[in-house]
């Protein structure tokens, strides 16, 4: 009896030591538990805002990439100064060649460039392949225009058809526009009657040779590629991207079509009002005053409340000089915020909680991995936002977790590397140019130089050796700009036949020119990896490079890739003189 008595006293004291422990564990489990949710959250939610803002970035980077090539067009078509003659039977050659060049800048079949005077009279210019285009022209006012084939920029044009109709240029949108502006002006957006697309057109006046307006020069710009492009960005089915105007209206959008056929049977565009998307809706009520409020270029995010659930909304505004006023915008349902990476981390708090003794000891190992794997790909996102686009994401696990870190470093690649060559690409650059020019408290600029390269004689190599073959000249150039340059040194593609190179440790314009020209040496070198050619046959292109030095040039981004354009244009001007 007194045994069995010590026994149950001795249990008991036992278990009076034992119930506090076990408190204290599920108590401190509970506590790992939240605060591994706490993080996972943060983080997943960091993440996606990350990935949110990356494609409004890139959005916005197709739409400049579209908008910028309108204005060249122009410029080329009519260069600023360039006074126009009160009949266009006097200048038809030039004009007609400069047309050409106009067409020929994106290397895009379709484009279109036009211009019509005070005297009712029209040209223009549409590129129906790489070596053709049509001309369709009237130099007296009463006649319909005529259609000519023209075989390259000096062949000679051959009627095909005759207008039934009288064209008047002066009657157009684009000519009463230009005729009210002092600068470049975008008309209203129109649905295009043959191929159901919208379309804007881009106008600007044209001066007689005594700074009167003698006519005007305009371009058509397509918007299906951006609507193609929005389209098939990699988005959630519970997200949405898309671009909108000031009236609602929309210009491009994923997941449905930005015209619609309306009851009556003709195209109509699509407006946010009648989508039939409450979510779209709501989300341009909140950003409606952002079309005059927000910065041009600075993306922003806020929260929006979509029948009592929380969506997050990121938008850039993008404009121009030429009243271009749209929002790039990027929409996704807090509840698809990488869903399943919160539902499988919720799951882990519960069986945390549920587990005691041994489950302390393995969720402590658990939680220290998943810990510091949530530590890096945090870091991995707060660095890329800050300009580190490299930065190393090692975490090698096979679960949600590990998928998450691939499908970002997928990401990251994909949003930042030129998938020809496998240069840095424009988005990547503007990130390094960021990350190289943002002020350190106490440390001096390092200075560095920015190459702009523009490779010559690419588009007569392209036609002679097909496009194929073009893409293996570029990605042998860009072979030979990495190997000449230092493994510090950065070489990005901005798209076409244009390279930049950051070379870091210059600060002198004799260092800018000897890299310049080690570069030019490399680049004329005979094409090797071209495929087809004739035994004896060898293939080259030379290169234009304009520079500029940080911090003497410009302190900005966009001010030193400016500077290091025009400074190529003025190199190439000589040999276009000759």
């Amino acid at each position: 009896m007194r045994l069995a008595f010590g026994t149950l006293r001795y249990s008991r004291l036992r278990l009076s030591l034992i119930l506090p422990f076990v408190a204290l564990i599920a108590l401190l489990t509970g506590m790992i538990g939240v605060l591994w949710y706490w993080t996972g959250t943060r983080t997943i939610s960091n993440l996606s805002q990350q990935l949110m803002d990356e494609m409004v970035e890139r959005i916005s980077l197709a739409i400049d990439s579209n908008v910028h090539m309108s204005g060249a067009m122009l410029e080329t078509a009519f260069p600023t100064g360039l006074p126009a003659s009160p009949d266009i039977a006097q200048d038809l050659p030039a004009l007609r060649q400069r047309l050409w060049a106009a067409t020929s800048l994106s290397g895009r079949t379709g484009d279109y460039v036009h211009y019509g005077n005070i005297a009712g009279q029209s040209i223009g210019l549409l590129r129906t392949n790489a070596t053709q285009a049509e001309v369709r022209l009237k130099t007296r006012e009463q006649d319909p225009r005529t259609y000519y084939r023209l075989d390259g920029i000096t062949g000679t044009p051959e009627p095909t058809s005759v207008e039934t109709t009288t064209f008047d240029p002066r009657t157009r949108p684009w000519f009463v526009a230009a005729r009210k502006a002092q600068g470049d002006v975008w008309t209203p957006i129109y649905i295009d009657f043959n191929s159901r697309f919208l379309v804007m057109t881009r106008s600007r006046r044209v001066l007689s040779a005594s700074g009167a307006f003698e006519g005007a020069v305009a371009t058509d710009l397509f918007l299906d590629a951006l609507q193609k492009f929005v389209a098939e960005l990699p988005i959630t089915s519970g997200g949405q991207a898309m671009i909108l105007e000031p009236d609602g209206s929309i210009v491009a959008i994923s997941g449905m079509p930005n015209v619609r056929v309306s009851p009556d049977g003709t195209p109509e565009r699509v407006h946010v009002d009648y989508s039939g998307n409450s979510a779209l809706a709501a989300t341009f009520n909140a950003l409606r005053q952002s079309f005059d409020t927000s910065t041009p270029g600075h993306r922003e995010s806020i929260a929006v409340d979509v029948q009592g659930q929380a969506v997050q909304v990121a938008y850039q505004r993008i404009s121009d000089t030429a009243g271009l006023n749209w929002l790039a915008v990027v929409a996704l349902p807090h509840k698809d915020m990488l869903a399943g990476i919160r539902r499988d981390v919720t799951l882990m708090l519960a069986l945390g909680l549920l587990v005691l003794g041994v489950a302390l000891m393995i969720g402590w190992r658990i939680f220290g991995g998943l810990a510091s794997d949530m530590r890096q790909l945090a870091t991995a996102v707060r660095r890329v936002g800050q300009g580190d686009i490299d930065t190393p994401i090692t975490v090698a696990r096979n679960d949600e977790i590990g998928e998450l870190a691939r499908n970002f470093h997928h990401m990251r690649h994909s949003l930042f590397t030129d998938p020809l060559t496998g240069l840095s690409n424009r988005g990547a650059l503007q990130r390094i140019l960021e990350a190289l020019t943002r002020p350190s408290p106490g440390q001096a600029p390092a200075p560095f130089a920015l190459l702009f390269i523009d490779l010559d004689r690419f588009k007569p190599l392209n036609d002679r050796w097909g496009h194929d073959n073009g893409d293996l000249a570029l990605i042998e150039v860009a072979q030979r700009l990495r190997e000449r340059l230092r493994a510090d040194d950065i070489v990005t593609r901005l798209g076409g036949d244009e390279f930049v190179a950051v070379v870091r440790g210059i600060d002198s314009d004799s260092q800018a020119i000897a890299t310049c020209e080690q570069l030019q040496e490399a680049i004329a070198q005979p094409l090797r990896t071209l495929q087809g050619a004739a035994a004896g046959a060898s293939a080259t292109v030379d290169a234009t490079i304009g520079y500029a030095l940080y911090p003497r040039d410009a302190t900005d981004p966009s001010t030193l890739l400016k500077y290091a354009d025009e400074d190529m244009y003025r190199q190439k001007a000589p040999s276009r003189a000759g």
